[in-house]
């Protein structure tokens, strides 16, 4: 299977049907993908979920009939799914600025978000990613202590919790290896919520007293795919990318419902040391 012919697929049945009720589900039916299989490589190719894609193409198809035509604000609204003007009137000037009205009035054309055309090209960028062989890991259960922080990729809370962890993480009894923290992303039941709760954290050998405001959490035994990532973590997004759209298609495997996480040990030389390294366990089955 490529993903790449399949997302192509999936973009396409959403665009033809973006009047329609579209459900998640219907969506991954279409290209025969589980729901959270889909939800994921989605996100990988088009850069956002499912959701907030089917959202922003009603709301530039929705503007085009604004500039264009002069039907009323409130057909508009409900031809693209709003159940009222007003709920369509807060997406509207959310993703845009202005109002509908505002937007009619000064008949100005708004950079308005395309259908991506998908091509090989992204995918032969991503096989040069600088990263190490996909490794199959069989990894028992571990304990873990740390702070917790609820985020979107959007607002990006990381850094402010790192920032908070690391000065702290001498209060945690019993650390499995002083050399050792994990960024572990918690696992989400919910494929059209982009908020997702991480976790940095070390692991322990067991659990005493735990720190002031933060969380023990027990993470089950799992088989990941393991890749070792180098350079800085700001390319680290290209090694999801590598095992979601590149490793996984030709693997036999699927993703499994569980936490991934990031193992950050010696070889960690810091976020922006070209040198560094960090191991991404994705879960799978």
């Amino acid at each position: 299977m490529s993903y790449l012919n399949e997302i192509q697929k999936a973009v396409d049945y959403i665009e033809n049907n973006l009047r329609s009720d579209l459900t998640i589900a219907e969506v991954a039916h279409q290209v025969n993908f589980s729901v959270h299989h889909f939800h994921r490589i989605f996100k990988t190719f088009v850069g956002e979920s499912l959701g907030d894609y089917i959202r922003r193409r009603r709301l530039t198809n929705a503007a085009q009939l604004l500039r264009d035509n002069n039907y009323r604000i409130i057909d508009i609204a409900s031809e693209y799914g709003f159940s009222s003007q007003e709920s369509f009137t807060r997406a509207f000037q959310k993703m845009f600025g202005v109002t509908p009205g505002q937007y009619r009035r000064k008949n100005e054309r708004l950079l308005l978000k395309e259908k991506p055309r998908l091509t090989s090209s992204i995918l032969k960028h991503l096989e040069g990613g600088s990263f190490m062989k996909p490794r199959i890991v069989e990894k028992p259960s571990f304990t873990v202590v740390g702070l917790k922080c609820t985020s979107t990729l959007k607002e990006n809370h990381i850094p402010e919790l790192w920032n908070e962890f690391i000065p702290r993480i001498r209060e945690i009894q019993n650390q499995a290896n002083q050399n050792v923290t994990i960024g572990l992303c918690e696992f989400c039941m919910n494929p059209y919520d982009d908020e997702f709760t991480y976790m940095a954290c070390t692991p322990v050998t067991n659990v005493k007293e735990v720190p002031d405001g933060m969380e023990v959490k027990t993470v089950s035994a799992q088989k990941y795919v393991v890749v070792t990532h180098k350079g800085s973590v700001e390319t680290l997004g290209d090694a999801y990318d590598y095992i979601y759209a590149i490793w996984l298609p030709k693997s036999g495997y699927e993703l499994a419902e569980a936490d991934d996480f990031e193992w950050y040990d010696e070889r960690f030389l810091g976020p922006d040391h070209e040198e560094s390294e960090v191991d991404i366990y994705v879960p799978i089955q």
